[in-house]
């Protein structure tokens, strides 16, 4: 394959299958953005911000009871 083919592959100006390849990921990229977070996935995100909060509260407990303020 030389630079001319190389350049070519995955341009929607070429025909056949190497032209619908950029066609198709933007129509599945797109969908993809249109449908809704999952609530399991949305109830996860919650629980790591609260442990993050834990953690983050717990260190600086620690850091304070080091300093003796």
């Amino acid at each position: 394959m030389n630079n001319d083919e190389t350049n070519r592959i995955g341009d929607p100006g070429v025909p056949g299958p190497f032209g619908e390849i950029p066609k198709k990921l933007k129509e599945y990229y797109d969908s993809l953005q249109d449908e809704a977070i999952p609530p399991r996935f949305l109830d996860l995100l919650e629980q790591l911000d609260q442990a993050e909060r834990l953690h983050a509260g717990k260190k600086q407990s620690i850091l304070t009871e080091e300093s003796g303020t």
